[in-house]
């Protein structure tokens, strides 16, 4: 592998714009599918920041499914999937902007998904929702609560049996909500646990109202829940970016 210059990074959105760089180097292909990063100190001295840093912008190319660690060998490039789209990564990750750009959109879908799921419903579908919503209630790290809730605004997805809507949540949402992702991660990397705990809990009562507004078959219930949602997961992002600066 060839050498990788790395820039050292401004302190504000640190972990991002490791991120970008990253993603940079695998779009020209000086990062290749397959190759081993370097150790987490090795990058920490290079890009002038700390290991927890390091871990966090992992971490986060890890949710991207762009890296894969192997147990007792390191950190590995993975091939984007066909459906990945490595020129509008850092559209989607670069500031708050553009995260709550994506919420406005998200309003829009995800409203729309509630609304029909709860037309819709079936018992399979209840069945899966409430599966998923039984995964969002013990949750006790940031990887968990990703995929919890990627799961059960996938299940809604199906509910709604509407094709391109679930498209959009599978191939979509993890990207849309990446600085949150990584906002949460730098909340926990800094010890504020209980906030971030709290946070798990907000998410599962919201998931908890949404799925029975669905049972109920209250259409304009589920919405107006989703849309509450949503709407408190851009407070907790305000909060969490302004407690940084």
């Amino acid at each position: 592998m060839e050498s990788l210059d790395f820039k050292p990074v401004e302190t504000v959105n640190t972990s991002t714009q490791i991120i970008e760089q990253f993603v940079e180097m695998i779009r020209t292909s000086k990062l290749k599918p397959g190759s081993c990063l370097p150790s987490e100190t090795s990058l920490a001295k290079s890009f002038g920041t700390s290991r927890a840093t390091i871990r966090e912008a992992l971490s986060g190319l890890k949710v991207m499914g762009l890296l894969k660690s192997v147990l007792g060998k390191g950190n590995f490039i993975k091939k984007p999937s066909i459906h990945y789209q490595l020129e509008n990564i850092i559209d989607t990750v670069r500031s708050r902007m553009s995260f709550l750009e994506a919420l406005e959109a998200r309003r829009a879908i995800e409203g729309e998904i509630c609304y029909l799921a709860a037309k819709r419903r079936t018992n399979n579908s209840l069945r899966e929702i409430e599966t998923a919503l039984e995964n969002c209630k013990e949750i006790t790290s940031v990887d968990q609560f990703i995929k919890a809730d990627y799961e059960f605004h996938l299940a809604l997805a199906k509910a709604s049996e509407n094709s391109l809507f679930i498209q959009f949540i599978k191939e979509a949402l993890l990207k849309l909500d990446q600085p949150y992702y990584n906002v949460i991660r730098l909340a926990e990397a800094e010890d504020d646990s209980t906030s971030v705990k709290r946070l798990f809990g907000k998410s599962y009562v919201d998931h908890e109202a949404i799925y029975q507004a669905i049972v109920n078959g209250d259409s304009s219930l589920a919405r107006k829940s989703m849309l509450n949602h949503l709407q408190a997961a851009k407070q907790k992002f305000i909060e969490y970016n302004e407690a940084a600066e």
